[in-house]
């Protein structure tokens, strides 16, 4: 009424004595209404957050140690049940949480709800999800979907909503030696050490520089690896960045330690702190074997006659990526006569390097392209004269082919003397793990 009063008296002729007393009011009662919605919407927002948190969490607003931290999160696993299932083949996720009696609406809010985070249709046999039940009700509270060892997506239920949450479980990592003889082979002596096969294959890329994996190892070479391993629940759940290695190749002796210098950069380095990156690969192949070397006169198996080999052969499977032996330039890519598809590359003023009888190049390369070291520039054919699948290499050096397992490459680089204290402090650690490991 009293606002129907004030209106009807700024209709009057008296508007300017009536105008200011109105316009308080008006005020006065939007900030009430503002101020009022601020306050239910925050007791909204605290109350839902509460009750996500004590369930997902197990942490209540009262809490105010750990140890009222630990006993919340017994309770709470005292008062549920635990069940882990493990997807086979032909099982569904529908098929498994119908079986805790949730609803056909109840498992189509949960699919909605973890859909930004993984796809349920893509589960594959041996994933694990554990289901936790309440005591007393029976009723589904939480459903934990392991998605990888690194990774879990907890579904939290609260009412009839579920709210999901990535999280990462806590690891824990240990630095572990390692160390063995070859007898055969460098990878299956190491796998049978335990080392995983991706290790493996990091190893023989950081020792890329010096030890060619595929000609170089003999029977009788030794290795001791340290490197982190993961652990969850006293488990390996798998490995880490590689720290140190000693490889032992016909009595020499090569050695490499991870190090992050005091501008960021991180590598491997030798004892005396020199960088093992060199200006050129041992070998352009990860995965083959010499079938024919550098030779002044070698016998032709299709032209019939003798000739001089300035090459190396590498015998691999059809499909085989071939990588740049060092950063440069490609001075030529295409067909070559008997070399079949061929790229050349210029390195600098001093050597050039090329690369014959292609399946295929790397799309997008072209003459005048730059090329990394590491950069896969091709893949193994046996296109032109050949009589197999197999990468024809060669180097020249001021315009003469040189062998290319004589080359001996210089380091990229080393260590600043600042760093070379925290360095050397580090070769002493890893050194001391090597002696506990043989004397244990």
């Amino acid at each position: 009424m009293s606002t129907i009063f004030i209106k009807s008296l700024c209709r009057s002729k008296k508007k300017p004595s009536c105008t200011l007393p109105s316009l308080r009011w008006d005020r006065i009662f939007l900030l009430s209404i503002t101020i009022a919605m601020i306050v239910v919407f925050f007791l909204i927002l605290f109350r839902s957050g509460d009750d996500i948190a004590a369930t997902e969490e197990f942490i209540a607003p009262s809490l105010v140690s750990y140890s009222d931290y630990f006993e919340s999160r017994q309770n709470w696993s005292f008062n549920h049940k635990r069940i882990r299932e493990r997807f086979v083949k032909g099982k569904t996720f529908y098929e498994i949480l119908a079986g805790y009696g949730l609803s056909a609406l109840h498992i189509i809010r949960i699919d909605e709800a973890i859909r930004p985070f993984f796809n349920m249709s893509k589960t594959r046999p041996g994933q694990i999800v554990d289901i936790w039940l309440n005591k007393k009700s029976g009723k589904v509270e939480k459903i934990s979907l392991h998605l990888s060892p690194e990774k879990t997506l907890p579904i939290i239920r609260n009412g009839d909503d579920f709210l999901p949450s990535l999280t990462s479980p806590l690891k824990i990592t240990i630095p572990t030696a390692i160390s063995g003889g070859v007898s055969n082979s460098f990878y299956q002596s190491a796998i049978d050490r335990g080392i995983p096969s991706e290790v493996i294959m990091e190893i023989a890329d950081i020792l890329a520089w010096d030890i060619d994996f595929l000609v170089d190892i003999r029977p009788g070479d030794t290795f001791q690896v340290v490197l982190n391993r993961y652990y969850r629940q006293g488990k390996c759940i798998g490995h880490g960045k590689v720290l140190a290695i000693r490889f032992v190749n016909q009595k020499r002796v090569h050695e490499s330690f991870y190090f992050t210098d005091s501008k960021g950069r991180s590598g491997y380095y030798d004892r005396k702190g020199r960088s093992l990156r060199k200006a050129f690969l041992k070998s352009p192949l990860r995965y083959s074997r010499i079938s024919s070397y550098f030779s002044s006169r070698r016998f032709h198996p299709i032209l019939k006659i003798y000739r001089p080999h300035h090459d190396i052969d590498y015998a691999a499977p059809t499909g085989t990526p071939v990588e740049s032996v060092a950063r440069g330039r490609i001075s030529f890519i295409g067909w070559k006569s008997g070399y079949g598809r061929y790229i050349r590359i210029r390195h600098n003023h001093r050597y050039q390097t090329g690369y014959g009888h292609f399946s295929k190049f790397a799309k997008g390369l072209k003459k005048g392209s730059r090329v990394r070291q590491g950069d896969v520039i091709g893949y193994v054919g046996s296109s032109g004269l050949s009589t197999g699948p197999h990468l024809d290499f060669s180097v020249s050096e001021r315009g003469r082919f040189v062998d290319p397992l004589r080359i001996k490459s210089p380091p990229a680089f080393r260590l600043d003397r600042a760093d070379r204290k925290r360095f050397n402090e580090l070769v002493v650690q890893m050194e001391e793990v090597w002696q506990k490991y043989h004397t244990s």
